[in-house]
């Protein structure tokens, strides 16, 4: 039920998020999207769980909104959801460096770190009085994705995967695509589905250890 409650509600702010403009309703969809797995973890006694997922809806509603305060206010809440999934990977997983020196692992990993890099090239010369902040979130989301995929829990690793895609989507549509253009539109069609995948995919992930 509660799984359902938060696909109906991403479903709903997908649609909203298509159509150009800003408003507290579309705002408090988007924040509902992640409540009720909030409401899960806290369910099966996971409060990590819960804690990470409540700070990445709180960057979910912040980020909702317009202006450059927003964007920064996000980009914290998002930062210290991140920790709270470092923290889930080694407090309720475990983390194992052997884990990281797989095929497919060394394989993702490598292609993360290209994928940051590029990223990183692209947007951190366009983002302004947000270069720095930009660049400490970039150092934490690259974090929980190694302490992912030293997890060796398939849906963990999918999951960071997933959401560093997300990011980079939203990087390249806020600092170097233009509004209006068709890769602009294609990237902001992407974001929110790769994102909540990603959600989704870590929360099944830890709730499972």
């Amino acid at each position: 039920m509660l799984w359902a409650a938060s696909g109906v509600a991403a479903l709903i702010y997908w649609g909203l998020s298509l159509r150009e403009g800003h408003s507290w309703g579309r705002s408090a969809v988007k924040g509902l999207a992640l409540l009720p797995l909030v409401a899960l973890a806290l369910g099966q006694d996971a409060p990590l769980v819960a804690l990470a997922l409540a700070l990445c809806s709180l960057g979910d509603v912040t980020l909702s909104r317009p202006g450059q305060a927003a964007f920064l206010g996000g980009l914290v809440a998002f930062a210290l959801g991140h920790l709270g999934w470092i923290a889930v990977f080694a407090f309720r997983l475990g983390l194992s460096t052997g884990d990281l020196a797989t095929p497919v692992a060394a394989l993702l990993l490598t292609g993360l770190a290209l994928l940051i890099a590029a990223m990183s090239r692209l947007i951190l010369p366009r983002a302004g009085a947000l270069r720095l902040p930009v660049a400490v979130y970039t150092a934490v989301i690259a974090a929980m994705s190694v302490t992912a995929f030293a997890t060796g829990e398939a849906r963990v690793m999918a999951g960071a995967v997933l959401f560093a895609f997300s990011d980079a989507l939203l990087g390249l549509q806020t600092f170097v695509l233009i509004a209006g253009t068709r890769p602009e539109r294609l990237a902001n069609a992407l974001i929110w589905p790769l994102y909540w995948s990603a959600i989704a995919l870590l929360t099944l992930g830890a709730l499972a250890a």
